[in-house]
Protein backbone atom coordinates (compact mmCIF):
# COMPACT_ATOMS: atom_id res chain seq x y z
CA UNK A 1 0.00 0.00 0.00
CA UNK A 2 2.05 2.89 -1.29
CA UNK A 3 2.17 6.44 0.05
CA UNK A 4 3.97 9.65 -0.78
CA UNK A 5 3.78 10.76 2.86
CA UNK A 6 6.71 10.71 5.30
CA UNK A 7 7.47 7.36 7.00
CA UNK A 8 4.60 6.32 9.22
CA UNK A 9 4.77 5.47 12.92
CA UNK A 10 2.94 2.28 13.83
CA UNK A 11 0.30 2.59 16.55
CA UNK A 12 0.93 -0.38 18.79
CA UNK A 13 -2.06 -1.97 20.53
CA UNK A 14 0.37 -3.74 22.85
CA UNK A 15 1.97 -0.51 24.12
CA UNK A 16 2.85 -0.68 27.82
CA UNK A 17 2.33 3.04 28.48
CA UNK A 18 -0.11 5.03 26.37
CA UNK A 19 1.16 8.30 27.90
CA UNK A 20 4.66 7.61 26.60
CA UNK A 21 3.29 6.93 23.14
CA UNK A 22 1.19 10.12 23.28
CA UNK A 23 4.19 12.25 24.28
CA UNK A 24 6.29 10.75 21.51
CA UNK A 25 3.66 11.49 18.90
CA UNK A 26 3.00 15.00 20.21
CA UNK A 27 6.68 15.82 19.82
CA UNK A 28 6.26 15.22 16.08
CA UNK A 29 3.43 17.73 15.69
CA UNK A 30 -0.32 18.17 16.25
CA UNK A 31 -1.26 15.78 13.42
CA UNK A 32 0.95 12.80 12.65
CA UNK A 33 0.91 10.23 9.87
CA UNK A 34 0.65 6.78 11.44
CA UNK A 35 0.03 3.15 10.59
CA UNK A 36 -2.82 1.23 12.16
CA UNK A 37 -2.62 -2.53 12.75
CA UNK A 38 -2.60 -4.33 9.44
CA UNK A 39 -0.51 -1.65 7.76
CA UNK A 40 -3.43 0.73 7.20
CA UNK A 41 -2.28 4.39 6.96
CA UNK A 42 -4.09 7.17 8.83
CA UNK A 43 -3.55 10.52 10.54
CA UNK A 44 -3.77 10.92 14.30
CA UNK A 45 -4.30 14.01 16.45
CA UNK A 46 -1.86 14.49 19.32
CA UNK A 47 -3.15 17.52 21.25
CA UNK A 48 -6.40 18.86 22.68
CA UNK A 49 -7.07 21.65 20.18
CA UNK A 50 -6.47 19.48 17.13
CA UNK A 51 -8.63 16.70 18.54
CA UNK A 52 -11.43 19.19 19.21
CA UNK A 53 -11.11 20.61 15.70
CA UNK A 54 -11.34 17.18 14.07
CA UNK A 55 -14.31 16.09 16.19
CA UNK A 56 -16.44 18.95 14.87
CA UNK A 57 -14.86 19.66 11.45
CA UNK A 58 -17.49 20.05 8.71
CA UNK A 59 -15.16 18.58 6.06
CA UNK A 60 -14.58 15.34 7.95
CA UNK A 61 -17.20 12.61 7.80
CA UNK A 62 -17.88 9.40 9.72
CA UNK A 63 -19.13 7.69 6.55
CA UNK A 64 -16.77 5.13 5.00
CA UNK A 65 -17.80 6.02 1.45
CA UNK A 66 -15.37 8.95 1.67
CA UNK A 67 -12.40 6.65 2.45
CA UNK A 68 -10.55 6.42 -0.86
CA UNK A 69 -8.47 3.35 0.04
CA UNK A 70 -11.62 1.50 1.10
CA UNK A 71 -13.53 2.40 -2.04
CA UNK A 72 -10.53 1.43 -4.20
CA UNK A 73 -10.31 -2.00 -2.57
CA UNK A 74 -6.96 -1.38 -0.90
CA UNK A 75 -8.29 -2.21 2.58
CA UNK A 76 -8.86 -5.94 3.15
CA UNK A 77 -12.52 -6.75 3.69
CA UNK A 78 -11.49 -8.82 6.69
CA UNK A 79 -9.40 -6.08 8.33
CA UNK A 80 -9.71 -6.80 12.09
CA UNK A 81 -10.69 -3.23 12.99
CA UNK A 82 -13.65 -3.08 10.62
CA UNK A 83 -16.01 -4.08 13.40
CA UNK A 84 -15.28 -0.74 15.09
CA UNK A 85 -15.97 1.49 12.09
CA UNK A 86 -18.53 -0.24 9.90
CA UNK A 87 -22.30 -0.51 10.25
CA UNK A 88 -25.54 1.44 10.34
CA UNK A 89 -25.30 2.70 13.94
CA UNK A 90 -25.51 6.44 14.57
CA UNK A 91 -21.77 6.38 15.33
CA UNK A 92 -21.05 5.65 11.67
CA UNK A 93 -23.21 8.23 9.90
CA UNK A 94 -23.65 11.97 9.63
CA UNK A 95 -26.28 14.53 8.73
CA UNK A 96 -29.97 13.62 8.64
CA UNK A 97 -29.34 9.91 9.22
CA UNK A 98 -27.32 10.62 12.35
CA UNK A 99 -29.91 13.08 13.65
CA UNK A 100 -32.75 10.62 13.00
CA UNK A 101 -31.04 7.78 14.88
CA UNK A 102 -29.72 9.94 17.71
CA UNK A 103 -33.17 11.41 18.33
CA UNK A 104 -34.50 7.91 18.95
CA UNK A 105 -31.91 7.15 21.63
CA UNK A 106 -30.69 10.37 23.25
CA UNK A 107 -33.90 11.25 25.19
CA UNK A 108 -33.52 8.02 27.17
CA UNK A 109 -30.28 9.40 28.64
CA UNK A 110 -31.44 12.90 29.55
CA UNK A 111 -30.45 14.52 32.84
CA UNK A 112 -33.94 13.88 34.23
CA UNK A 113 -33.93 10.19 33.26
CA UNK A 114 -30.47 9.65 34.75
CA UNK A 115 -31.46 11.45 37.97
CA UNK A 116 -34.38 9.04 38.30
CA UNK A 117 -32.00 6.15 37.67
CA UNK A 118 -29.46 7.08 40.36
CA UNK A 119 -31.18 5.10 43.17
CA UNK A 120 -31.02 1.97 41.01
CA UNK A 121 -27.33 2.60 40.25
CA UNK A 122 -26.70 2.97 43.98
CA UNK A 123 -28.62 -0.23 44.68
CA UNK A 124 -26.54 -2.20 42.18
CA UNK A 125 -23.31 -0.72 43.56
CA UNK A 126 -24.30 -1.66 47.11
CA UNK A 127 -25.18 -5.21 46.07
CA UNK A 128 -21.81 -5.69 44.40
CA UNK A 129 -19.98 -4.26 47.40
CA UNK A 130 -21.95 -6.54 49.72
CA UNK A 131 -20.64 -9.47 47.70
CA UNK A 132 -17.08 -8.12 47.95
CA UNK A 133 -17.46 -7.74 51.72
CA UNK A 134 -18.03 -11.49 51.99
CA UNK A 135 -14.60 -12.30 50.55
CA UNK A 136 -11.51 -13.02 52.62
CA UNK A 137 -9.89 -9.59 53.26
CA UNK A 138 -6.48 -11.26 53.28
CA UNK A 139 -6.92 -12.33 49.65
CA UNK A 140 -6.69 -9.91 46.72
CA UNK A 141 -9.77 -9.41 44.56
CA UNK A 142 -9.98 -8.16 41.00
CA UNK A 143 -11.89 -4.90 41.39
CA UNK A 144 -12.36 -4.54 37.66
CA UNK A 145 -13.98 -7.95 37.30
CA UNK A 146 -15.98 -7.87 40.52
CA UNK A 147 -17.12 -4.22 40.58
CA UNK A 148 -16.05 -1.88 37.78
CA UNK A 149 -17.26 -4.18 34.99
CA UNK A 150 -20.57 -5.50 36.36
CA UNK A 151 -21.82 -2.14 37.70
CA UNK A 152 -22.30 -0.28 34.38
CA UNK A 153 -23.11 -3.47 32.51
CA UNK A 154 -25.93 -4.32 34.92
CA UNK A 155 -27.17 -0.73 34.82
CA UNK A 156 -27.34 -0.42 31.03
CA UNK A 157 -28.80 -3.90 30.53
CA UNK A 158 -31.35 -3.39 33.29
CA UNK A 159 -32.37 -0.05 31.83
CA UNK A 160 -32.57 -1.32 28.26
CA UNK A 161 -34.35 -4.55 29.13
CA UNK A 162 -31.49 -6.93 28.25
CA UNK A 163 -31.75 -10.30 29.99
CA UNK A 164 -28.90 -11.65 32.09
CA UNK A 165 -28.35 -14.46 29.59
CA UNK A 166 -28.11 -12.07 26.64
CA UNK A 167 -25.77 -9.81 28.62
CA UNK A 168 -23.44 -12.71 29.40
CA UNK A 169 -23.45 -13.87 25.77
CA UNK A 170 -22.62 -10.38 24.49
CA UNK A 171 -19.56 -9.93 26.68
CA UNK A 172 -17.15 -12.06 24.66
CA UNK A 173 -17.98 -10.59 21.21
CA UNK A 174 -17.85 -7.05 22.58
CA UNK A 175 -14.43 -7.65 24.10
CA UNK A 176 -13.13 -9.26 20.90
CA UNK A 177 -14.27 -6.31 18.80
CA UNK A 178 -12.72 -3.74 21.13
CA UNK A 179 -9.38 -5.49 21.50
CA UNK A 180 -6.97 -6.70 18.87
CA UNK A 181 -8.21 -9.93 17.32
CA UNK A 182 -7.79 -11.86 14.11
CA UNK A 183 -10.07 -11.30 11.15
CA UNK A 184 -11.71 -14.66 11.90
CA UNK A 185 -12.37 -13.62 15.51
CA UNK A 186 -13.73 -10.28 14.33
CA UNK A 187 -16.11 -11.97 11.93
CA UNK A 188 -17.27 -14.43 14.58
CA UNK A 189 -17.81 -11.60 17.07
CA UNK A 190 -19.97 -9.63 14.63
CA UNK A 191 -21.99 -12.74 13.79
CA UNK A 192 -22.50 -13.78 17.43
CA UNK A 193 -23.48 -10.31 18.64
CA UNK A 194 -25.97 -9.97 15.78
CA UNK A 195 -27.49 -13.36 16.58
CA UNK A 196 -27.89 -12.54 20.29
CA UNK A 197 -29.47 -9.16 19.55
CA UNK A 198 -31.91 -10.56 16.98
CA UNK A 199 -33.01 -13.20 19.47
CA UNK A 200 -33.47 -10.45 22.06
CA UNK A 201 -35.51 -8.34 19.63
CA UNK A 202 -37.74 -11.31 18.80
CA UNK A 203 -38.30 -11.97 22.51
CA UNK A 204 -39.17 -8.32 23.14
CA UNK A 205 -41.61 -8.26 20.23
CA UNK A 206 -43.38 -11.22 21.81
CA UNK A 207 -43.25 -9.76 25.33
CA UNK A 208 -42.81 -5.96 25.32
CA UNK A 209 -41.64 -4.18 28.44
CA UNK A 210 -41.13 -0.65 29.81
CA UNK A 211 -37.59 -0.44 28.41
CA UNK A 212 -35.52 1.18 25.68
CA UNK A 213 -35.40 -1.89 23.45
CA UNK A 214 -39.19 -2.08 23.37
CA UNK A 215 -39.41 1.64 22.56
CA UNK A 216 -37.00 1.23 19.63
CA UNK A 217 -38.85 -1.84 18.37
CA UNK A 218 -42.10 0.13 18.40
CA UNK A 219 -40.43 2.96 16.48
CA UNK A 220 -39.23 0.42 13.95
CA UNK A 221 -42.53 -1.41 13.62
CA UNK A 222 -44.69 1.73 13.55
CA UNK A 223 -42.68 3.46 10.84
CA UNK A 224 -39.89 1.62 9.01
CA UNK A 225 -38.63 4.93 7.61
CA UNK A 226 -37.53 5.91 11.14
CA UNK A 227 -35.49 2.77 11.78
CA UNK A 228 -34.60 -0.20 9.60
CA UNK A 229 -34.19 -3.68 11.09
CA UNK A 230 -30.40 -3.55 10.62
CA UNK A 231 -30.25 -0.08 12.17
CA UNK A 232 -32.19 -1.44 15.12
CA UNK A 233 -29.64 -4.23 15.65
CA UNK A 234 -26.58 -2.02 15.09
CA UNK A 235 -27.78 0.79 17.34
CA UNK A 236 -28.71 -1.58 20.15
CA UNK A 237 -25.20 -3.00 19.97
CA UNK A 238 -23.66 0.47 20.03
CA UNK A 239 -25.74 1.62 23.01
CA UNK A 240 -24.96 -1.53 25.01
CA UNK A 241 -21.25 -1.34 24.19
CA UNK A 242 -20.80 2.41 24.68
CA UNK A 243 -23.19 2.27 27.62
CA UNK A 244 -20.73 0.34 29.74
CA UNK A 245 -17.19 0.39 28.31
CA UNK A 246 -16.43 4.04 29.11
CA UNK A 247 -17.66 3.59 32.67
CA UNK A 248 -15.79 0.30 33.19
CA UNK A 249 -12.47 1.87 32.32
CA UNK A 250 -13.40 5.19 33.88
CA UNK A 251 -14.01 3.51 37.24
CA UNK A 252 -10.98 1.23 36.99
CA UNK A 253 -8.53 3.90 35.84
CA UNK A 254 -9.67 6.48 38.39
CA UNK A 255 -9.56 4.05 41.33
CA UNK A 256 -6.13 2.93 40.19
CA UNK A 257 -4.73 6.47 40.18
CA UNK A 258 -6.41 7.44 43.44
CA UNK A 259 -4.84 4.42 45.13
CA UNK A 260 -1.47 5.35 43.64
CA UNK A 261 -1.92 8.91 44.94
CA UNK A 262 -3.26 8.65 48.51
CA UNK A 263 -2.99 12.41 49.07
CA UNK A 264 -5.45 12.91 46.25
CA UNK A 265 -7.82 10.39 47.77
CA UNK A 266 -7.49 12.15 51.15
CA UNK A 267 -8.79 15.38 49.57
CA UNK A 268 -12.05 13.59 48.78
CA UNK A 269 -12.33 11.97 52.19
CA UNK A 270 -11.76 15.32 53.89
CA UNK A 271 -14.45 16.95 51.78
CA UNK A 272 -11.91 19.40 50.36
CA UNK A 273 -12.64 18.32 46.78
CA UNK A 274 -15.91 16.81 45.51
CA UNK A 275 -16.02 13.25 44.19
CA UNK A 276 -17.15 14.69 40.86
CA UNK A 277 -13.73 16.35 40.51
CA UNK A 278 -12.05 12.97 40.78
CA UNK A 279 -14.38 11.70 38.06
CA UNK A 280 -13.31 14.47 35.67
CA UNK A 281 -9.63 14.12 36.59
CA UNK A 282 -9.74 10.40 35.90
CA UNK A 283 -11.51 10.86 32.59
CA UNK A 284 -8.90 13.36 31.45
CA UNK A 285 -5.70 11.94 32.88
CA UNK A 286 -6.47 8.34 31.87
CA UNK A 287 -9.17 8.62 29.21
CA UNK A 288 -11.14 5.36 28.93
CA UNK A 289 -10.95 5.83 25.17
CA UNK A 290 -7.49 5.77 23.62
CA UNK A 291 -8.26 6.48 19.95
CA UNK A 292 -11.53 7.26 18.18
CA UNK A 293 -11.78 5.55 14.78
CA UNK A 294 -12.33 7.16 12.20
CA UNK A 295 -13.23 10.29 10.29
CA UNK A 296 -12.54 10.82 6.58
CA UNK A 297 -11.63 13.98 4.71
CA UNK A 298 -14.32 14.78 2.16
CA UNK A 299 -11.85 17.01 0.36
CA UNK A 300 -8.32 18.29 0.98
CA UNK A 301 -8.31 20.12 4.29
CA UNK A 302 -5.82 21.98 6.49
CA UNK A 303 -5.74 20.68 10.06
CA UNK A 304 -3.39 22.47 12.46
CA UNK A 305 -1.10 23.45 9.61
CA UNK A 306 -1.05 20.01 7.97
CA UNK A 307 -2.73 19.50 4.60
CA UNK A 308 -4.56 16.19 4.54
CA UNK A 309 -5.64 15.04 1.05
CA UNK A 310 -9.22 14.10 0.28
CA UNK A 311 -10.32 10.59 1.16
CA UNK A 312 -7.92 9.91 4.03
CA UNK A 313 -8.81 8.67 7.55
CA UNK A 314 -8.16 10.76 10.64
CA UNK A 315 -8.03 9.18 14.10
CA UNK A 316 -8.65 11.25 17.24
CA UNK A 317 -6.18 10.67 20.07
CA UNK A 318 -8.28 11.18 23.22
CA UNK A 319 -5.63 9.80 25.56
CA UNK A 320 -3.14 12.31 24.17
CA UNK A 321 -5.68 15.16 24.37
CA UNK A 322 -6.23 14.44 28.05
CA UNK A 323 -2.52 14.83 28.79
CA UNK A 324 -2.13 18.08 26.84
CA UNK A 325 -0.39 20.43 29.32
CA UNK A 326 -1.79 23.49 27.57
CA UNK A 327 -5.29 22.59 28.81
CA UNK A 328 -4.58 22.41 32.54
CA UNK A 329 -5.32 25.93 33.87
CA UNK A 330 -4.42 25.24 37.50
CA UNK A 331 -1.53 22.83 37.29
CA UNK A 332 0.04 24.13 34.07
CA UNK A 333 2.79 21.68 33.05
CA UNK A 334 1.56 19.36 35.81
CA UNK A 335 -1.29 18.23 33.56
CA UNK A 336 0.83 15.10 33.17
CA UNK A 337 0.39 14.52 36.92
CA UNK A 338 -2.83 13.11 38.35
CA UNK A 339 -4.37 16.00 40.30
CA UNK A 340 -8.08 16.14 41.09
CA UNK A 341 -7.78 19.88 41.82
CA UNK A 342 -6.52 20.76 38.36
CA UNK A 343 -9.93 21.06 36.64
CA UNK A 344 -8.28 20.09 33.35
CA UNK A 345 -10.45 19.94 30.24
CA UNK A 346 -10.95 16.64 28.48
CA UNK A 347 -12.69 15.18 25.44
CA UNK A 348 -13.35 11.68 26.74
CA UNK A 349 -17.00 11.90 25.67
CA UNK A 350 -16.15 13.46 22.34
CA UNK A 351 -17.25 16.84 21.05
CA UNK A 352 -19.60 18.20 18.44
CA UNK A 353 -22.44 16.29 16.75
CA UNK A 354 -21.21 12.91 17.98
CA UNK A 355 -20.80 13.93 21.63
CA UNK A 356 -21.67 10.85 23.68
CA UNK A 357 -25.42 10.89 24.50
CA UNK A 358 -24.72 8.70 27.54
CA UNK A 359 -22.19 11.04 29.17
CA UNK A 360 -24.53 12.02 32.02
CA UNK A 361 -25.16 8.37 32.85
CA UNK A 362 -21.44 7.51 32.69
CA UNK A 363 -20.53 10.37 35.04
CA UNK A 364 -23.24 9.28 37.48
CA UNK A 365 -22.02 5.68 37.43
CA UNK A 366 -18.39 6.59 38.02
CA UNK A 367 -19.25 9.07 40.80
CA UNK A 368 -21.52 6.60 42.61
CA UNK A 369 -18.93 3.85 42.16
CA UNK A 370 -16.10 5.91 43.67
CA UNK A 371 -18.14 7.25 46.57
CA UNK A 372 -19.63 3.86 47.44
CA UNK A 373 -16.37 1.97 47.08
CA UNK A 374 -14.28 4.20 49.33
CA UNK A 375 -17.08 4.43 51.87
CA UNK A 376 -17.31 0.66 52.19
CA UNK A 377 -13.57 0.03 51.96
CA UNK A 378 -11.79 3.18 53.16
CA UNK A 379 -8.43 1.45 53.47
CA UNK A 380 -8.47 -0.17 50.06
CA UNK A 381 -4.95 -0.76 48.74
CA UNK A 382 -3.41 -1.99 45.50
CA UNK A 383 -2.37 -5.64 45.66
CA UNK A 384 0.06 -5.26 42.76
CA UNK A 385 1.86 -2.46 40.96
CA UNK A 386 2.39 -4.69 37.92
CA UNK A 387 -0.81 -4.26 35.89
CA UNK A 388 -1.42 -5.45 32.34
CA UNK A 389 -2.72 -2.84 29.87
CA UNK A 390 -5.69 -3.67 27.66
CA UNK A 391 -4.41 -4.59 24.22
CA UNK A 392 -6.55 -2.25 22.19
CA UNK A 393 -6.34 0.68 19.82
CA UNK A 394 -9.76 1.86 20.96
CA UNK A 395 -9.49 1.61 24.76
CA UNK A 396 -7.15 2.66 27.55
CA UNK A 397 -7.21 0.66 30.75
CA UNK A 398 -5.97 -2.47 32.47
CA UNK A 399 -7.16 -6.05 32.20
CA UNK A 400 -7.48 -6.40 35.98
CA UNK A 401 -7.12 -4.32 39.15
CA UNK A 402 -6.14 -6.54 42.09
CA UNK A 403 -6.74 -4.88 45.46
CA UNK A 404 -6.83 -5.77 49.14
CA UNK A 405 -10.09 -4.96 50.93
CA UNK A 406 -10.65 -3.69 54.47
CA UNK A 407 -14.06 -4.42 55.96
CA UNK A 408 -13.91 -1.59 58.52
CA UNK A 409 -15.95 1.27 57.15
CA UNK A 410 -16.59 4.88 58.00
CA UNK A 411 -18.65 7.55 56.20
CA UNK A 412 -17.02 9.20 53.23
CA UNK A 413 -17.95 12.83 52.84
CA UNK A 414 -19.86 13.20 49.59
CA UNK A 415 -19.89 16.90 48.71
CA UNK A 416 -22.25 17.77 45.92
CA UNK A 417 -21.08 21.24 45.03
CA UNK A 418 -17.88 23.08 44.38
CA UNK A 419 -15.29 23.32 41.62
CA UNK A 420 -11.90 21.64 41.72
CA UNK A 421 -10.33 24.63 40.06
CA UNK A 422 -11.38 26.85 42.96
CA UNK A 423 -9.49 24.82 45.55
CA UNK A 424 -6.16 26.21 46.69
CA UNK A 425 -3.15 23.93 46.48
Amino acid sequence: MGSTHPPRIALNPHIADVAVESARLRALGPLVHVELPGGVPAWVTTDYDTARTVLRHPLLSKEMRYWRAWEDGEIPRDWPLLGLIQGTAMLHCDGDAHTRLRNLVAPAFSRERVAALRPRIQEIADQLLDELADTDPAQPVDLRERFAYPLPMLVICDYMGVSGDASARLRAPIERLLTISTSEEMGAAVEESGRVLRELIDAKRAQPGPDLITALIRARDDDASRLSEQELVDNLFQVITAGHETSVNGITNTVHHLLKNPRQLALIREGTVPVSAAVEAGLGYASPVRYVLMRYTTRAVDISGVTVPAGEPVVVGLAAAGRDTGKCPVAGPAADTFDIRANAEHLSFGYGPHFCPGSILARAEIEIALSSLFTRFPDLTLASADLTPIQSIALQGVTSLPVFLNADSHPLTRPTAGCAGDVAS
